[in-house]
């Protein structure tokens, strides 16, 4: 009592104890800094000042200041072009930064060219170049001297249009681009890494023969849309010098989710009836793709060119899929594809606002519907595929387990007789195989005089001798109520004779400890082309070879006999 009452108050002293330790080591970690005033050593600092105001326009003579972001009516095949004046008070290593949505950018101090991006068509594929973050380098030289900027794109929705300025330190202005968007590339991070996760587990899944295409597809799927939101936040430049990749990605993973995720809905929601357009769409959306990639690398048109094909494939894609789920849910009652699709009619419900949000407001970067619709899609999937992964693992326990006891001895753990005649079943080719053939002897007396507690020890023990010695080159099987047989392959007559001495040896030693006789007969034989038509005639002949043994106890009686009290 005081035993069980000491180990209940240790517990739960150091379950509390370790509570209120990391309670205090987390107020220590925002708390102390103030109290012993201790210096700081944040590497990123906070010199990020807008430069968006007072900036004059080529078109009006530069007479007028506006303020920035700004759309400027310029005409479709011109460049805005706008001047301001560098500031007195610049930090340390200044840099200005804007971003550029599908337009070349060009700087000018004192009109020398001191940043030049996307103005030469030969250096990048496609009309325009992408987005990107255009960073100019300024020195204290440069105070109060003036400052052009030429932007220039193709397309209607961002020609004419500046975006907001500032001026920042290096590590300022690495914040400042993480900030802008910090839930966004959190979560974008956060995708990725469980794409690659899921990826990693599918190969591996693979290389131990446990196939899953559909959780691969969602891994994919996972992968192109961190990328896609990644690229879209400016993120890819901090984190790759790969110039196509960080301003065609958001592109190129708007040609290719669609196809993963057609994929994944493939092999994972299970249809009532075959959907052959369900195929042809998705096939479409592969010809889309590639159709694109060769337009844009033969210099035709660039992928974002044909952007509102892709966008009117993907519509058309996403509202069948509704209609699709909304038949198996309510029409076929699709219970077991039910959790599936409400995930998936989440993910194109958001997929479907952005789109329409992108074509109505053209808007240059993606919103916030899709990073909200995929966070929530990427939860669900995974719940599900973790739920229908545990009812896999039951079943297949369940099945491992009834299958166990169809072939397992309840007495001595061997494998029984069904399990012997499933083994010889599975041997196509006999040559080379051994079979021993074992019998306890005299059960019958040790059963009669000691009893049967007694008889079934004798049965264990002769069980276990025989795993001891032959488990390592061949099966142990009980076949009756004192019959047991080994099957071994590829060995040789030298080495079954050598086991079957120290089998002899272990018995004497486990009679001496018996009150009663125990004995066992083996017959052992190998497989013989020439005298046995299959296996089965291999047994006949070891069972023969074991009664030849068994005949040296006709005619003895036992020499141990219980005492009569």
């Amino acid at each position: 009592m005081f035993k069980k009452f000491k180990d209940s108050g240790i517990k739960k002293f150091n379950a509390l104890g370790f509570l209120f330790l990391t309670i205090m080591m987390f107020a220590s970690l925002l708390f102390f800094n103030d109290a012993l005033d201790m210096p700081n050593i944040y590497l990123i600092d906070g010199d990020v000042f807008s430069f968006s105001q007072g900036w004059t326009w080529q078109g009006d003579g530069f007479q007028e200041q506006y303020s920035l972001p700004r759309y400027f009516d310029v005409k479709e095949s011109e460049p805005l072009v706008i001047r301001n004046t560098i500031p007195d008070q610049l930090p340390h290593g200044a840099k200005l930064a804007v971003r550029s949505y599908m337009q070349s950018v060009v700087a000018k101090i004192d009109g020398e060219t001191v940043y030049a991006m996307g103005d030469d068509s030969d250096k990048y594929l496609g009309k325009d170049f992408g987005n990107f973050w255009a960073v100019i380098d300024i020195t204290p030289e440069d105070i109060g001297k003036t400052v052009e900027l030429t932007l220039f794109s193709h397309l209607s929705t961002s020609n004419g249009y500046a975006s907001e300025i500032v001026i920042a330190t290096g590590t300022g202005l690495l914040g400042h681009i993480f900030f802008q968007k910090g839930a966004w590339n959190a979560l974008s991070l956060i995708t990725i890494l469980l794409g690659v996760v899921v990826v990693f587990s599918c190969i591996l899944g693979r290389f131990y023969k446990q196939k899953n295409s559909g959780l691969l597809f969602l891994g994919i799927t996972a992968l192109l849309l961190g990328s896609w939101f990644l690229g879209d936040s400016g993120m890819l430049q901090l984190l790759s010098k790969n110039t196509y990749y960080t301003t065609r990605i958001t592109f190129i993973t708007t040609l290719l989710i669609p196809i993963s995720f057609a994929l994944y809905v493939r092999e994972t929601v299970h249809m009532s009836k075959k959907r052959f357009l369900a195929d042809f769409l998705t096939a479409l959306l592969i010809i889309n793709a590639v159709i694109c990639m060769a337009l844009e690398h033969n210099d035709v048109l660039g992928i974002r060119d044909t952007l509102l094909v892709t966008m009117a494939l993907i519509g058309i894609f996403c509202i069948y899929y509704i209609v699709i789920f909304s038949i198996e849910l309510f029409y076929y009652k699709n219970k077991k594809a039910a959790d599936e699709i409400r995930a998936i009619v989440v993910f194109i419900f958001f997929a479907i606002l952005e789109t329409v949000y992108f074509l109505i407001d053209k808007q240059k970067e993606s919103s916030y519907f899709m990073l909200i619709g995929t966070t929530v899609y990427i939860i669900l999937a995974l719940f599900n595929r973790y739920k229908e992964y545990t009812e896999r693992r039951k079943v297949k326990e369940d099945k491992e387990y009834f299958e166990r006891v169809a072939y397992t001895d309840a007495l001595t753990g061997a494998y029984n007789r069904a399990g012997f005649y499933r083994d010889l079943k599975a041997i196509t080719d006999p040559e080379g195989y051994f079979i021993i053939q074992a019998d306890t002897d005299r059960l019958k007396y040790i059963n009669d005089y000691f009893g049967h507690v007694n008889g079934d020890r004798a049965i264990i023990d002769t069980y276990n001798v025989l795993f001891k010695n032959f488990s390592k080159i061949g099966t142990v099987y009980r076949i009756g109520g004192d019959e047991f047989s080994v099957i071994v392959k590829n060995s040789d007559r030298d080495e079954i004779d050598r086991i079957m001495e120290e089998v002899k040896k272990d018995v004497v030693l486990i009679a001496k400890e018996r009150k009663y006789d125990f004995s066992v007969s083996f017959g052992a034989v190998k497989y013989d082309s020439a005298s046995d038509l299959n296996i089965n005639a291999t047994i006949i002949r070891a069972d023969h070879k074991m009664y030849d043994d068994k005949k040296r106890l006709r005619d003895t009686v036992p020499k141990k006999m219980p005492v009569i009290q």
